[in-house]
This record gives structure tokens, sequence and C-alpha cells, in this order.
């Protein structure tokens, strides 16, 4: 009975020591690369080996420090590509490759819309006006916006390019410059955020929001949305006019 409690005991260690025999690599990371968004903090969590964990990193590209025994933090510094080389005490090694990049928003618009409000304006005047507002929006139906994040991705205050197909998504693009900003209610709390478009010596100022109209059967349709507010266009012309904004309705946004 003593020869049998020792001899499973044994193969219970074994079983242990190749649990722990598993290779040197990183949770959830495939083909040994990872993408990280320029101003953006990332990071890389250490699996296998034995546990004794380094790295060494060269590139100019990216700030690293081992927050913790098992992940590494990154913070980018650049655009381009850095290698990472993790290693355990017993000699393994893993390779990560790096890529950094600017964040790019592409955004297609899938319907326009302007409101026209003014209790004291004539039927005709309102349609002439909602006509004249929709003719200010600056894409079709199909083109869109490509925001890529020049100086870093955060909640707040961030700029950088943007592209403007007034066709077709992708084809013959304006470029300007934008910058993002978060508001904030009376309370403090984040309430929207705007995007301030400057291209072609024009300056614009879309509101991201969210748009619902009622269907024909009564149920509510809801979707995001770029608003403008352009009363201050109008009010000498149709001093009734209470309020003026456009509505380009987002079909697909997308990010990479």
């Amino acid at each position: 009975m003593w020869i049998l409690v020792v001899q499973f005991s044994m193969l219970g260690l074994v079983s242990c020591d190749k649990e722990s025999d598993k290779p040197l690599s990183l949770d959830q990371i495939e083909s040994n690369a990872t993408k990280l968004y320029y101003g953006s903090k990332g990071g890389v969590t250490i699996t296998g080996g034995d546990g004794n964990y380094s790295f060494s990193c060269e590139s100019p590209l990216l700030k690293a420090e081992m927050t913790y025994s098992n992940y590494i933090l990154f913070e980018p510094l650049g655009v381009g590509e850095a290698t990472v080389t993790i290693k355990d005490s017993s000699g393994d090694s893993y390779i990560l490759k790096v890529t950094i990049a600017y964040k790019t928003e592409k955004i297609v618009v899938s319907k326009l819309d302007a409101t026209v409000v003014g209790d004291n304006m004539t039927v005709g005047n309102q349609k002439e006006l909602k006509e004249k507002a929709l003719a200010t929006i600056p894409v079709k139906v199909g083109g869109g916006y490509k925001f890529v994040y020049t100086e870093g991705e955060k909640l707040a205050e961030t700029k950088g390019t943007v592209f403007i197909y007034p066709d077709k998504y992708g084809n013959s693009g304006l470029e300007g410059t934008f910058e993002r900003a978060a508001v904030k209610d009376k309370n403090g709390n984040y309430s929207y955020m705007t995007y301030t478009l400057h291209y072609n010596a024009v300056n614009r100022i879309f509101i991201l929001m969210e748009y619902s109209e009622s269907t024909a059967k009564s149920s509510q349709y809801r979707a995001i949305q770029f608003a403008e507010d352009i009363k201050e266009q109008y009010k000498m012309a149709y001093p009734n006019v209470e309020q003026v904004y456009t509505s380009q309705v987002i079909g697909s946004l997308a990010v990479e």
C-alpha cells in the first residue's frame, strides 16, 4: 500500500511539472503580432515558461514597462514597427512584432435630412429653407468621412487629418484637419461629441448624436448622425425661423 501511495504521488508531481512546462507565449496574441494605436496604451500578458520573465525592446517608437510579473505595458511614441523579445530564466524566448498606427475612423453616410422649426413661418418658406439646408451638406448618400487621429485618441481634446468624400466613400477625397471634443452638460458629465472640420477655408461643426424618426408602423428607428446647426446662416433671410439643422445619418462606422 505504501509503495502504491508513493507511486501515485510521483505521478501527480510529474503531471504538475508538465502543466508548468507550457511554452512561453502571450495570452490572446496570434501569429506573434499585435497592433497598437498611437496615443493609446496597451499591453500583453505572458503565460507559460518558468514564470520568471524579462523583456527587451530597443525601438524608440515604443516605451515598455513590466507593471506586473507577467504583464508588459506599452506606450507608443511614434508610428511604425517595433520588436519586443520576451524571455524566462530557462532561456526560452518569444519575439513579438508590434505595429503602431494612427487610429482611423471610417464613416459612410446612409441618409440626409434637414429640420426647420418656426411656428410663424409659412409652409412654403419652411419647404424652401429645408431644400437650402440640404444643399449645404458636403456629402451625398454613399459619401462620408475618414478621420485619422494623428494626435492620438483621447476622450476629451484630440485632433488629426480628415478626408471628405463628397460622392462615394474612398473616391476623390478632400483633405483637411479636424478637432474632436467631448462636451459636458451642466452637471459636469460628458454629453456629446463635436467634430470641427477645417477644409477649403471652411469651418464646420458636426455634433455626433442620436438620430431617430417614427416609421409608418409607429416604431422607432434609431441611429447616430452628424448634426449641424446652421440657423445663423439664415436668420436674416428668414426672421421667424427658430431652428435649422441638417442630419447626416451614419450607415456604417469602422475603426482600424
